[in-house]
C-alpha cells in the first residue's frame, strides 16, 4: 500500500463528515491536483518527530515560511523537521528524502528521520530493506523489529576540514569550550557534532552552556553540542542541543557521534554501546573505523491534513 492510500484510508476511515466540518476541500486533496493543502503522516523516532509529506507524484519545494509553520508547535503542525519524500536521482536508491530544520534551511542528514522514512517506505513496498538518498549521501536501511529500524552508516569523518572548523582543533583554545564543557570531540557523521563528555549529563543546564559554544565563529556552519555521561562500559547517557539551537528528545547522528567518540578516545572499548537520551535508547554498533550501524524505534503519532495551503 502506498503512503497516499495508507493517508486516504486512514484520514477517510473515520465516520464524521470531513467535508462539513471544513477539513476537506470540496473536490478532495486526493483527487485534487491543484490542490494546497496536504496530507501528512507524523512520526517519530523516540519523540524526535517529523512531519512527513509525500512529494513523489506531486513535487513539494516548501518555502522557508511553510517550513517554519508545519513545525510551528503553537500554530502549525509541530515537529522538529519536515521531511518531503522524492523520487531518486539515480537507481541506486528507493527515494530521495530531503529534510529541512525549524528555521527552514535543509539539512544534509537527519538518522532518526532516515529511520522513519524508511519505515514507511518499507511499509509501502512490503520491503525488508531500503536505500534512501539525502544531501549527505545514500544510507542502507534495514528492518530490526516490527517498528524498529538500521541504518548502515559509513564515511564518518573527524578531520577539522570534513566537521567543518576554521582550523585544527587543537588551535580553538577556548573558543569550543564553556564551564564544565571542555576538550571537544569533532566528528562529522553526516552534520557537524563536537561531543563533550562530563561527569554527571543532568547536573547541566545543557541548553545555556551550548548555545554561545554552537555559536562559535571557529564552527562555519555551527554543530550539534553533544553532552554525554559514560555510565558503564557501552553504556552512555547523551543529551543534545541540536542546529539550530534546540535541545532534542532523541538525535541518531549524536549517539553515532558519541560512541565513536568515546573509543577513539580509550574511554570505552566496546564496539557497541546503548545510548540512553531524554526520549529513549538508542543501539549503536562499531562495524569499521569510520562506520556504524545504528538501531532504534520509530512510531506514527497521527495522520492529518494541512487546514492552510503549504506553498
Amino acid at each position: 500500500m502506498t503512503i497516499r492510500a495508507l493517508l486516504h484510508r486512514q484520514i477517510h476511515s473515520h465516520p464524521m463528515d470531513r467535508r462539513e466540518a471544513g477539513l476537506l476541500p470540496d473536490r478532495g486533496i486526493f483527487s485534487s491536483a491543484s490542490s494546497k493543502r496536504r496530507a501528512f503522516i507524523k512520526t517519530h523516532g523516540l519523540g524526535n518527530d517529523f512531519v512527513v509529506i509525500d512529494g513523489r507524484e506531486e513535487p513539494f519545494s516548501p518555502s522557508p515560511e511553510t517550513i517554519r509553520w508545519v513545525c510551528d508547535r503553537h500554530t502549525g503542525i509541530g515537529g522538529d523537521q519536515l521531511l518531503v519524500i522524492e523520487p531518486p536521482s539515480s537507481a541506486a536508491a528507493d527515494i530521495r528524502l530531503r529534510i529541512y530544520n525549524i528555521d527552514g534551511a535543509e539539512a544534509k542528514a537527519c538518522f532518526n528521520a532516515t529511520r522513519c522514512a524508511s519505515w514507511l517506505i518499507m511499509e509501502e513496498k512490503a520491503a525488508d530493506t531500503v536505500a534512501v538518498e539525502t544531501l549527505g549521501g545514500t544510507i542502507e536501511a534495514a528492518r530490526a523489529g516490527e517498528y524498529r529500524v538500521s541504518l548502515h552508516i559509513e564515511g564518518i569523518h573527524s578531520d577539522w576540514q570534513s566537521i567543518p572548523l576554521a582550523g585544527p582543533l587543537s588551535q580553538a583554545g577556548t573558543t569550543l569550550e564553556n564551564g564544565p564543557l571542555r576538550n571537544p570531540f569533532a566528528i562529522n557523521p553526516g552534520n557537524p557534532h563536537l561531543v563533550y563528555f562530563v561527569p554527571e549529563r543532568d547536573a547541566l543546564d545543557v541548553a545555556a552552556l551550548a548555545e554561545p559554544v554552537q555559536k562559535s565563529p571557529y564552527l562555519p556552519q555551527q554543530a550539534n553540542i553533544n553532552v554525554a555521561e559514560i555510565v558503564a562500559e557501552g553504556h552512555i547517557r547523551l543529551i543534545v542541543y541540536e542546529r539550530p539551537g534546540i535541545l532534542t528528545q532523541a538525535c541518531g547522528s549524536g549517539a553515532c557521534a558519541t560512541v565513536l567518540a568515546a573509543h577513539k578516545r580509550g574511554l570505552m572499548q566496546s564496539m557497541q554501546a546503548r545510548v540512553d537520551m531524554p526520549g529513549g535508547s538508542l543501539d549503536v554498533r562499531i562495524i569499521g573505523k569510520n562506520a556504524v550501524l545504528l538501531t532504534g524505534d520509530v512510531a506514527i503519532s497521527f495522520y492529518g491534513i494541512s487546514a492552510r495551503e503549504l506553498i
